[in-house]
């Protein structure tokens, strides 16, 4: 392989190829290769690699769940296998550990030296196989180092010095901040990360990177650390990640925990839903404000739109939301800002539209106070609601918001998905999908423009049922969690 950690990523993807073999779990508490690794880490990456865990048990039960699951298993196993004369059973079974950890060191003055390691029962195996890959392929050596159970795997051996506990210094295990961010990660993950921004910003700053000053104008300066976890769940597949500091908010662009009051309007055909406070929005714009680049950026933007800047941003200082429904040609796109002074809010978003009708060879049209501008293909319309700026893709949206017909928040599709997703009564910020209808939609409307959807494609998206993604905040620890249940 051409890659540095060739080897290294052959061997954790090949377990894949292995999983659901039976067996126990494997536990979180036994060696960790944070032990091995001396402090300072930018990112330690930790994955459960036993094929015989509940995790990837699991893993081979979501994906058997697709008709071609058993395929896909079966056909990585071969193309990784191809690599050279490597066998599964021969070569790459004995060289995995229960864990395969990556971890990205800063290094004065050079690229980052990044390093795999895990942690077989036969260390000879391991090494064996890197030397395998490298014999097969034309690019760059991989390099093993065996420190007592433990293989490195790395570009050049100064990158494994590099990252290597030892010589007085301390333990990645044993630094304060590490545990504490890795206590916030659920051990019965399939793969867990820890991200350093602090050290990554002067990384940055030693390197020169003007990107550090844009860093911390929103406020990566003030994040303590981050993380992320992936799970497979025996009703889908979970991803989440979190942030802690006081800067995790303004990073996130989020303005504290609510319950979303406009989906009491959306109507019940809706098969996406999103909402979040566009307070946090706003308060970056303000932020951004001292850098000189900015503000020239927004002088030129109103010039060009007619616009000022300043009256959109107040569109976003309440709940945002936005639903998608079925509708034709192109399913009804509606968009929801809740504002104090909805009058004002649709005369700004209304000089907007005829601002963009009449660079596009748009036409605008006046309805009462309802402004709709039709482009080639598609039409905008803006009006206003109790309490709330509507710009749509549909006239007939304007009916659905009203108080009459059933609604989005009662419908049953929509409170299953949020019950299996474990989503909060309040949230920094919501998304609901129902896959099932989308998907539906699109190979309509794909057939109906004579679109030709391979069948394989087809068939694998029917067991994919919902998506719901949220935010939570406690104090100043910030997470988002997305979740995808499958059939």
């Amino acid at each position: 392989m051409r890659a540095a950690l060739g080897a290294f990523a052959t061997m954790l993807m090949l377990v894949l190829a292995a999983a659901g073999c039976g067996g126990d779990g494997v536990g979180a508490g036994q060696a960790s290769g944070a032990d091995q690794l001396r402090t300072g880490a930018l990112v330690y990456w930790e994955t459960n690699s036993d094929p015989d865990s509940d995790q990837w048990k699991q893993v081979e039960d979501l994906l058997r769940r697709f008709p071609d699951g058993d395929r896909w298993i079966a056909e990585l196993k071969r193309e990784l296998e191809s690599e050279g004369d490597v066998s599964w059973e021969r070569d790459v079974e004995p060289a995995l550990g229960d864990q395969a950890v990556t971890a990205v060191y800063a290094r004065p003055g050079g690229q980052p030296a990044v390093v795999g390691l895990t942690n077989p029962e036969d260390t000879d195996k391991t090494v064996a196989l890197v030397e395998k890959v490298n014999a097969a392929d034309d690019g760059d050596d991989a390099v093993a180092r065996v420190v007592g159970d433990w293989v490195f795997i790395s570009d050049k051996e100064s990158s494994i010095d590099a990252a290597l506990e030892g010589d007085g210094a301390k333990a990645l295990a044993d630094d304060s901040g590490f545990n504490e961010a890795m206590g916030e990660l659920p051990e019965d993950s399939l793969s867990r990360v820890y991200v350093n921004p602090a050290a990554a910003l002067a990384a940055l700053r030693d390197a020169g990177s003007g990107a550090a000053q844009a860093f911390n104008l929103l406020g990566l300066d003030d994040i303590d650390f981050a993380g992320g976890w992936a799970k497979a769940r025996e009703d889908g597949a979970e991803i989440a990640g979190i942030l802690r500091g006081e800067g995790a908010g303004k990073l996130l662009a989020t303005d504290g925990e609510y319950e979303s009051t406009l989906l009491e309007r959306v109507p019940d055909d809706a098969f996406a839903f999103y909402s979040f406070q566009g307070g946090g929005i706003a308060k970056q714009v303000e932020t951004l404000r001292s850098n000189p680049l900015f503000s020239l950026g927004v002088r030129e933007a109103e010039r060009e739109l007619g616009v000022k800047i300043d009256d959109l941003v107040k569109l976003f200082e309440g709940e945002v939301a936005f639903y998608a429904a079925p509708g034709g040609p192109i399913p009804q796109l509606t968009l929801l800002l809740e504002s104090k002074e909805p009058e004002q809010g649709r005369r700004s978003v209304a000089e907007l539209l005829k601002t963009l009708a009449e660079r596009q060879v748009g036409e605008v049209e006046q309805d009462g106070d309802i402004t709709t501008a039709r482009f080639d293909g598609f039409t905008l319309s803006v009006g206003s609601t109790e309490g709330a700026v509507v710009l749509t893709t549909s006239r007939s949206a304007f009916d659905d918001l009203s108080g009459l017909g059933d609604k989005l928040a009662d419908d049953a599709r929509y409170k299953d998905a949020l019950g299996a997703a474990g989503a909060p009564e309040q949230y920094t910020g919501l998304v609901w999908v129902d896959l099932t209808e989308a998907i539906d939609l699109i190979m309509g409307y794909a057939g109906a423009a004579d679109e030709d959807i391979p069948s394989e494609v087809t068939r694998n998206l029917k067991p994919l049922r919902s998506l719901v993604a949220f935010g939570e905040e406690d104090g100043d620890l910030s997470s988002a969690r997305f979740f995808v249940e499958i059939d």
